[in-house]
């Protein structure tokens, strides 16, 4: 009803006064009073217009109030109009009863009291005005369900359903009437997998439904809850996505084929190739597809790394659990061994268990980063040689020009000084030879704060020496997989740096803790800290911020950490510098118990 329509209310009476009485009584701007002198008229008009209340007049020639009555009530189109009769005849019950035979819902006595008779028709109004709502509400409601291309089910808390809109026909090939008081998994067989588990009400959820043919299509559903006097009702709709299915489908197909990956997707039941990509082919060695498709015996042998415990050969069937970027090697039909990053994916493709291989290949990317690597050591030997040649010719050149003149002044102080520059070309080489060593070497468990406890004395010495020093920190941490000459040597590299890094009355602190999977040597000193645009420089050979150093101490630090799976991190300031050594607990690992 639209907000700006009167209501129209029929005023039915012979007496023109009395029709008159009854307009200024309900004269309103909201109402379009119809007043008519008998009963053949007010049915006239109860065919022409939308009628919200009658007030009918019982004495009237012709047709009397109780055969218009009557009468309007036995009309389709009327029968729901509620009547008021007005009388000043008889009040008596038999008279009344027959009036409500006749189909009044009240009687109004003359003479009536205005603001009574005006509180009556206001709350006629009121249910004239919810049940044209209602009515319209229904008919919005009735043209969705019958327009809407979706299927809308509701069903029960047993899961039968209750009604279902004209669509399911052209959807399902079902008509309502096939369906109504029938399980909704005739329909929708794996709703209550998704519905009954989860409850997740609201939510879009992609199922397979079955038409009447038995034939599968992919649907998108979503389920409300509603109660009815106390009645739980879901409310489902549901939506053919066959297409959007074949538009992602293809979209996938031209994905598939453009990527240079080598992408492969196999039946997880008998493990037959359903496709393949052609840079699979290319990779693979294979000419055609159809030398792979639909085959079981075509497989490509993958070959996973597994850190120190070395490779093992996988085949797809010994996948349970998707992978991601697993780096791997694998055979192609030629025999020829490639490397690759491979991924994994479970999914279902028209009703049937797949997996999706992508395999990035990076067989020439790895041959690169090794020639890389080689003339970066090659470079590192070089810059290592060049530095080297400078350091040892210092001391060569000291020891030259005092046995040149010793010939004609001989002393003992030139000797000396001779031998300890001697002594530091040999110390250089010692140094170059550790950092450039290959060989491997035993390891055993060792607790990492017994080596610290032993070098104590040692650090210590030299600490009081400068008027320094040395605070320990050692934490109950797991024995370690190390070789002990190795990770001395790292600490009083590490130990002794920090120690000249800082002036008299500072504190050197050596910690060891454990974090996560990990333990950590801290050595921590009070220093100035190092500068910004150095510290990218830190460990490389010959590179130092001493005045005499060589820089080979911290270039073995960093091999020594590096042979045992551990990093160094650096962090500084002007309060002093920390490096950090990070060494990986290794599972058969334990820690040990005081």
């Amino acid at each position: 009803m639209k907000p700006d329509k009167k209501i129209n209310i029929l005023l039915v009476d012979d007496r023109p006064e009395n029709l008159l009485v009854l307009e200024s009584v309900l004269s309103s701007p909201e109402y379009h009073l119809i007043s008519v002198n008998s009963g053949e008229e007010a049915l006239k008009y109860v065919l022409m217009y939308d009628i919200a209340v009658i007030l009918l007049d019982v004495q009237m020639p012709g047709l009397d109030g109780f055969e218009t009555a009557k009468m309007i009530k036995s009309r389709e189109k009327s029968k729901q109009i509620p009547i008021i009769f007005i009388t000043a005849i008889s009040q008596a019950l038999e008279h009344v009863k027959e009036g409500y035979h006749a189909g009044a819902i009240d009687y109004i006595f003359k003479p009536f009291h205005p603001e009574t008779l005006k509180m009556k028709i206001e709350a006629f109004i009121k249910i004239y005005k919810y049940q044209e709502q209602i009515k319209m509400q229904n008919e919005v409601l009735n043209v969705i369900g019958e327009t809407l291309e979706d299927t809308l089910v509701t069903f029960d808390e047993t899961g039968r359903m209750v009604t279902i809109n004209p669509a399911i026909t052209k959807m399902f090939g079902y008509t309502e009437e096939e369906l109504i008081g029938h399980p909704i998994k005739v329909i929708v067989p794996d709703l209550s997998r998704f519905f009954t588990k989860s409850k997740k009400l609201g939510r879009i959820i992609e199922v397979s439904a079955s038409r009447k043919n038995k034939s599968i299509f992919p649907a998108d559903i979503q389920i409300g809850e509603a109660s009815i006097e106390d009645q739980l009702i879901y409310v489902c709709s549901i939506r053919d996505v066959t297409e959007r299915k074949l538009l992602e489908e293809e979209r996938f197909r031209k994905i598939f084929e453009a990527t240079p990956c080598l992408v492969s997707l196999q039946s997880v039941v008998d493990w037959r190739y359903i496709n393949v990509n052609k840079s699979w082919l290319t990779y693979s060695g294979y000419n055609e597809y159809e030398e792979v498709i639909n085959q079981t015996s075509v497989s490509l042998k993958y070959i996973f790394h597994l850190n120190e415990s070395g490779e093992t050969v996988v085949d797809m069937s010994d996948l349970h659990h998707p992978v991601q970027s697993s780096r791997i090697k694998y055979l192609n039909k030629s025999g020829e061994l490639r490397e690759g990053l491979l991924s994994t994916e479970y999914m279902d493709l028209h009703g049937e268990r797949c997996l999706l291989s992508v395999i990035t290949d990076i067989t020439e990317r790895v041959l690169v980063e090794k020639e890389m690597a080689r003339l970066d050591r090659l470079n590192l030997v070089g810059e290592m040689a060049s530095g080297i040649v400078h350091e040892v010719r210092n001391p060569m050149t000291t020891v030259r020009g005092f046995l040149q003149m010793s010939k004609d002044f001989p002393s003992h102080e030139f000797i000396d000084i001779m031998i300890e520059e001697l002594d530091r070309a040999h110390n250089i080489i010692t140094e170059f030879l550790s950092v450039s060593k290959t060989n491997s070497v035993e390891r055993i468990s060792k607790d990492l704060n017994e080596i610290i406890e032993l070098l104590f004395p040692l650090i210590q010495a030299k600490a009081l020496y400068s008027d320094l020093q040395v605070h320990l920190d050692l934490n109950l941490c797991p024995v370690l997989q190390i070789n002990e000459r190795e990770i001395r040597q790292l600490i009083l590299n590490l130990a002794l740096n920090g120690l000249d890094a800082m002036s008299a009355g500072g504190t050197l602190t050596i910690k060891t803790f454990q974090e996560d999977n990990e333990v950590i040597l801290a050595i921590q000193d009070e220093g100035c800290g190092i500068k910004k645009e150095v510290i990218d420089k830190i460990g490389t050979p010959f590179f130092s911020t001493k005045k005499d150093g060589t820089g080979l101490g911290l270039s073995i630090c960093h091999k020594v950490a590096s042979e045992h799976n551990a990093t160094i991190k650096i962090n500084t300031s002007n309060q002093g510098t920390t490096f950090f050594v990070h060494f990986i607990i290794k599972g058969n690992q334990v820690n040990v118990v005081s």
